[in-house]
């Protein structure tokens, strides 16, 4: 026998699609002396399977090789075993042919080469197949790739662009049969003006609703529930003769699924295109998965289709995903409304969806449309009374959308529990009883959102309450945890989450703060505009935590899934940038910082929770020098509070403050009432009481009377209670205004440890990155480190000390021992020095010098 090599080019004729590599496997069991060939080659319908037999017998005939084809009437008992027996089909034989066949496969020592499809299965094939995969592995085929195309293309001396042949293998999933026929069917006439091969589209979706007309019933159906449903949904679970896998292999056999059940997009496409509408609305509305947003078409396919019954299999599909998935509801809805469906109940569950996908001026639109609408019942109303309000509560207009509530009143606890949430937002604690709505939810075991949003009113009304606001924060929390739990996106002028964690930070409990927003991170199933607004509310907590690193992180992260934030979150974004810049920067950076956020102040209005955000814009816009763009936030913020009858969990912050304001423009008449409101609250509140105490110190310190154990104190018990960059500027001042220079390094220590740079402590990595160990080779402290960074920054010893918490004397001399070690000759000189010596590469010769 000749070599595998040249065996090879005698095998296949330059017509054979099948590439050569396939069939290698063969050819070495064909060419060897050792043994006797013997092997299956497996396959689904069009894969090319006959072509490789056809290819051996061929080749045997050529090499005077005995051979016998199996015919009808073939028995096979008789054919020699030294006789190389080829079998087709082996899957569609009779079966006597089978036990022979069986009993063949056996002898080790009998030539056998059968193909056959995967499917149908028995244990007699299953027994052929076992006993000559002892022998050899089998040949399996059905797929093809981009270099089979290619040896195929050069064997005929045709030539395909790149893009055509890469397009097919798209659409086709390189599937043998698809693959062929596209390649028959393809001219580059008509794709030339033509990228997404429409024309060659049509002519295969046409070969692909032929195989479908011939497939058994159960495969037909199995294969139109997969192209129908979403890929990640399971649509043939309920399809087929109770045996769904039996189903996908037969399918797969036929060429018309994968293994994993899913059709590739010429099969889908083609499906889609002809398939009636009774069938589609069947399906539509006996299957849990349904369409959806697979692949690229999404539901636009089912644009041409008007028939009221598939508007309303797809609401119905809508509604079973608005609440856990509404970017897929959005799908069903819209691709009802193009179906013809148009109602003031479809218009509201629209607008819903616009509200969890952060889509305002969507949700807006849409409440419109169904306001226009004559005739809504009482549930519609209820929706767009929720959705209206919480699409004005991202407008951060939460006071408009209360008017909502006015008109239409909410008609059950829950949507009552919506409504009080916008009510004391804005200030105006009235409430209907919970009495009120308990009839109707009697009758029904309570949902866990149902039971979520009790927890979330009660301990709004407990909040109110200056000897109730642990349990308020308790039950507050325990909301937040079971809204999550309940994987709802319904629409609410405010999160649960973050309401507790507001709630939690304005009691001094950043803690329980951090918690509550990890777990709903966590436990996130919502849409990326809601998890932007929790990642914004981590970053707050991270800035009370002197963090500044994840404070950051956060923030970019947030900005990265909603990029154009709706007003209210680009409030509290903004206000995140001002404290980080507050913190960390110079007076220079803060400045940039405050202009660039300084007209997200005209965008939104102040509410219960966006005090914290405002309470920092207005310390840094008074830091400034433009209090005035703050003062009518600052005005209406109080007048809420006071509203409320200045509940210390939620005005204890704003207060605080309101006397940090005075002390930065030096007006002690400003901080009179806020800090007696301060000392009103202190009895019922601990956060209250340890502002009040602060800011009666504070005063004493800028009057010249420094008592170090109190500052010390003080400073340690605003720590306690997230307020560590005022401890630290607390400890701070009192060092600078303490004539004992003991006194004034305990105080620097202090601050140092309350509020630590954020290069040194809020990243562990820093302290061995490149630029770290590049400084120590040069000779400087960790200390002399920070100074010599802030020196290339350009900063004075007023403002390096005010930076890193040390007194300009101790800068003064951090930097002549830093000139000392580099042997720097000048100022300009340091500072080129000090870039070599901070820089990752490390310190050259020159800088040791």
């Amino acid at each position: 026998m000749s070599t595998p090599t040249a065996a090879s080019a005698a095998f296949f004729d330059a017509a054979d699609f099948t590439g050569s590599r396939h069939a290698h496997p063969l050819i070495d069991a064909l060419t060897t002396r050792e043994t006797p060939p013997r092997m299956l080659i497996s396959g689904n319908a069009g894969s090319g399977k006959s072509t490789i037999l056809r290819g051996a017998q061929r080749f045997l005939t050529r090499s005077r090789v005995p051979l016998h084809l199996l015919g009808p009437d073939t028995d096979v008992t008789s054919v020699p075993a030294a006789s190389v027996l080829l079998v087709d089909d082996l899957h569609l034989l009779p079966p006597a042919q089978i036990e022979g066949l069986v009993v063949r496969s056996a002898d080790p020592d009998a030539a056998l080469v059968v193909t056959s499809r995967p499917w149908s299965s028995s244990h007699e094939l299953a027994s052929i197949a076992r006993h000559l995969e002892r022998s050899r592995p089998a040949v399996v085929l059905g797929h093809v790739t981009r270099s089979d195309v290619l040896d195929y293309l050069a064997g005929t001396g045709r030539d395909i662009p790149a893009p055509c042949l890469d397009h097919i293998l798209e659409i086709t999933g390189g599937v043998s049969w698809l693959v062929s026929a596209a390649l028959s069917a393809h001219d580059e006439r008509d794709c030339a003006d033509d990228i997404d091969h429409s024309a060659l589209g049509r002519m295969l979706e046409q070969s692909v609703a032929h195989r479908l007309g011939v497939v058994d019933t159960d495969v037909r159906r199995a294969v139109e529930a997969a192209s129908v449903a979403a890929a990640e949904d399971n649509a043939l679970a309920s399809e087929g003769r109770g045996d769904p896998d039996g189903v996908v292999v037969q399918a797969y056999a036929d060429g018309l699924l994968l293994r994993n059940g899913r059709p590739v997009p010429v099969v889908r496409a083609a499906v889609r295109a002809s398939l009636p509408t009774r069938r589609l609305v069947e399906l539509l509305t006996t299957h849990p998965g349904g369409v959806g947003p697979a692949g690229q078409q999404g539901t636009d396919w089912l644009s041409d289709v008007s028939d009221p019954r598939l508007g309303a299999a797809l609401i119905g599909r809508g509604d079973q995903l608005i609440d856990a998935d509404p970017v897929r509801a959005g799908s069903f809805y819209r691709a009802a409304a193009e179906a013809g469906a148009s109602s003031a109940d479809l218009h509201a569950k629209r607008a819903q969806v616009a509200w969890a996908t952060g889509d305002v001026d969507g949700a807006a639109h849409l409440i419109d449309e169904a306001m226009a609408c004559g005739e809504r019942d009482a549930g519609v109303d209820a929706r767009l009374a929720d959705v209206a309000a919480a699409t004005w509560s991202m407008r951060g207009m939460l006071q408009t959308g209360c008017t909502v509530y006015d008109a239409l009143p909410p008609a059950s606890a829950e949507a009552s529990a919506r409504e009080y949430i916008a009510r004391i937002g804005v200030g105006d604690p009235r409430t209907q009883d919970d009495d009120d709505h308990t009839t109707s939810a009697a009758l029904a075991a309570p949902s866990t959102l149902t039971v979520a949003m009790k927890l979330v009113h009660r301990g709004l009304r407990a909040s109110l309450q200056a000897d109730r606001a642990d349990a308020a924060l308790a039950d507050l929390v325990r909301g937040s945890h079971l809204y999550t739990a309940s994987r709802s996106s319904a629409p609410l002028p405010e999160l649960p989450a973050v309401i507790a964690v507001v709630a939690a930070i304005s009691s001094g409990d950043l803690s329980t703060a951090r918690s509550v927003i990890d777990a709903a991170i966590d436990g996130h199933t919502g849409t990326p505009w809601m998890l932007s607004r929790l990642l914004l509310w981590r970053a707050w907590i991270a800035l009370g935590l002197a963090q500044g690193g994840k404070a950051r992180e956060d923030l970019d992260a947030a900005l990265a899934l909603a990029p154009t934030p709706v007003p209210r979150d680009d409030l509290l974004a903004q206000a995140i940038r001002v404290g980080l810049a507050r913190r960390y920067e110079d007076s220079a950076g803060l400045a940039a910082a405050w202009e660039s956020g300084r007209d997200s102040l005209l965008d939104a209005d102040v509410d219960l929770y966006t005090l914290l955000p405002v309470a920092e814009l207005v310390t840094a816009g008074a830091r400034v020098g433009d209090e005035s763009a703050t003062q009518p936030l600052f005005a209406h913020a109080l007048r809420i509070v006071e509203s409320l009858g200045s509940p210390p969990v939620w005005a204890a912050h704003l207060r605080w403050a309101g006397i940090q304001r005075g002390i930065l423009l030096d007006h002690p008449d400003y901080l009179g009432p806020h800090a007696h409101a301060l000392v009103d609250a202190a009895p019922g509140s601990r956060v209250a009481a340890t502002m009040a105490a602060a800011g009666r110190l504070w005063t004493s310190v800028l009057a010249g009377t420094v008592d170090a154990d109190a500052v010390e104190a003080s400073a340690q018990g605003l720590g306690a209670i997230g307020l560590r960059w005022d401890a630290a500027r607390l400890a701070r001042h009192g060092a600078n205004r303490s004539d004992d220079r003991k006194v004034s390094a305990r105080l620097l220590a202090c601050a140092r440890e309350l509020h630590p740079q954020e290069t040194r402590a809020t990243d562990a990595s820093v302290e061995n990155s490149p630029a770290s160990r590049a400084s120590a080779a040069a000779g400087l402290s960790e200390r002399e480190t920070d100074v010599a960074r802030l020196v290339v920054q350009g900063k004075t010893y007023a403002e390096i000390g005010e930076t890193i918490f040390i007194s300009p004397r101790t800068a003064e001399h951090h930097i002549a021992s830093i000139r000392r070690r580099l042997g720097a000759t000048s100022r300009s000189d340091l500072i080129a020095k000090l870039r070599v010596a901070l820089s990752p590469t490390g310190p050259t010769s020159d800088g040791d010098s």
